[in-house]
This record gives structure tokens, sequence and C-alpha cells, in this order.
């Protein structure tokens, strides 16, 4: 495998919800899709970890765990970044500026509706307390996620003009599913500076989904966007099955191995991989 410079960037897994103890991450058991011993050894340099307290009964307990457990992991060869699924944590108050300052990238919204907007399953626009927290968290040097979104949602947070990313999301050009984006968000995205971030999740990708319909999906996200938007959010940890040829993080190689199959030149496999998602973060913030 060609490692890229910096290593693969994913945008995006659930690993520290899925994750019974942080042990399991550090001990290369297995146990996870994504440990670290095995994502080094895959090539990964730099993974962003997800909270999701909204998943949750006690939301403001659920953020303090999931932070504990991010801030007991070290690895000498991951950077790993600290992303947050869904921010009523945040307009409730239950988040102080000084751990805030600690997450690199946001999702207003994860599943459902907030007092911040509407999430996938509904069709709720962004509420006023939605539009000025997303100006504040860009001020604050967080990149903001609409993986989450509802159409309208994202449609009106899109309009605001501020810079966006997609973590974790495939092309409904292929797949006609909510949480796909349609091609004209796709071009929005990018032209705002973001980036696409294809995932593995195989019910975003297709019926019997495999690392060919991975690929399809890459290609048309290029097609559309340009080969500087396009990037990789796994899901790793977030889903139960993944597409026929990847088992976890240790299928990275097979991955970017189908790339070049494809035709993809040793430039834009290197982007695609991470230079593209390392370029977003250093120029918009998401702090690193």
């Amino acid at each position: 495998m060609t490692r890229t410079g910096g290593g693969i960037f994913d945008a995006h897994v659930d690993t520290l919800l899925s994750a019974e103890d942080p042990a399991w991450i550090t001990d290369g058991s297995d146990r996870l899709h994504f440990d670290l011993p095995r994502g080094s050894v895959a090539g990964v340099g730099t993974v962003v970890t997800a909270i999701c307290a909204e998943a949750w009964k006690e939301p403001a307990k659920a953020f303090e765990r999931g932070f504990a457990a991010w801030r007991s992991l070290e690895s000498p060869s991951i950077e790993l970044l600290l992303g947050l699924e869904g921010c009523e944590p945040v307009a409730a108050g239950w988040i102080g500026e000084e751990d805030l300052s600690l997450v690199s990238i946001a999702s207003l919204t994860w599943n459902g509706m907030n007092s911040l907007g509407g999430g996938i399953g509904t069709d709720e626009d962004l509420t006023q307390a939605g539009r000025r927290l997303a100006a504040r968290l860009v001020r604050s040097g967080i990149l903001l996620d609409v993986s989450h979104l509802c159409d309208r949602s994202r449609g009106t947070l899109l309009g605001m003009g501020l810079p966006v990313v997609a973590t974790h999301c495939n092309c409904r050009k292929l797949c006609d599913i909510p949480r796909n984006l349609p091609d004209d968000d796709i071009r929005e995205i990018a032209s705002l500076g973001g980036v696409i971030g294809i995932t593995f999740v195989p019910d975003f990708l297709g019926a019997d989904a495999d690392v060919r319909m991975l690929i399809d999906h890459v290609e048309h996200a290029v097609d559309v966007a340009g080969i500087e938007h396009v990037g990789f959010g796994s899901d790793f940890d977030g889903v139960g099955n993944l597409p026929a040829g990847i088992r976890g993080c240790e299928s990275w190689p097979a991955v970017l191995a189908g790339l070049s199959d494809r035709g993809f030149k040793e430039m834009d496999v290197h982007r695609i991989a991470g230079s593209n998602w390392r370029r977003v973060f250093k120029q918009f913030g998401g702090k690193r």
C-alpha cells in the first residue's frame, strides 16, 4: 500500500460510542471495527471519533463519559480528533467553553429534531438558535458537519455561506435515501470549500454493497464536486455490518487499491485518502 502524506484521514468513526471500555481501542483485540494498533498498521494517520450525547437518556452524562474516554486515549502514530454529533448539549449549556474548545467538528443535530433544527427523519428548518450557533461555532474554529441534517435544514445552512463538510454521506443519485446528498448539495459544499466523506455504511451504498460500489460513489462525487472535495468517513463502529471486502480498519489498503484499480492516479488517491481533509481542517479550523 502507498502511504499517504500524514496517513489516511477517516473523518468519522463511532468507536468511542461503541467501546464498552477505552482499553478496547488500544489493545488491538479486534472487538471493534477500529482500534489504534490495527489502524496504525493499515496506514491511518487521523481519525475523527464522535460523541453523540443526544442518543442517550442522560445526554450531559453521556457527553462527559465520551469526553473522558477521548482524553484518556493517546497514540504516537494516529491523531484523534473529537467530533460532536448533535449540539443540543451546547445549546443547553451542558458543555462549557473549555470543553467545547477541544471539539474539532460538530453537527447541529443528530437524527430527529432538536432546538437547533431538523435532523434526518424530519422536514424542519434550522431555528434561529441553530443559525446563531452555527455562526458561533465557525467563529470558534469548529467545522460544521451537515451529515445528519434533513434537506430543509441543510439547504438553509448551505445558504448561509459558512464553510461546511459532510463527513459521512454518499450520493443520492446512486442510492436514493434521505441520508445521502443530492448532486446540487454536493456541488454547493464543494463551492464553499468543503469535502464530502464517502461512507462505508451498506444501506447508504445500495444493495449487495461491496468495495466496488464504494468506489462508484467516490467516482460520482469526484465527477460532481471535483477531486479536491472528496474524502472518506467510514462510520466504523457506528454500523453493524460492513460492505463485502471490508472487515474493519485493517481493510483500508483494499479500499485504496480499489481506487487505483479504477484508474485514480497516485496523487488523486493521496488527496481522497487524506490530504483533502487536512486542507479543509487547516483552512477552516477544525482544531488539530
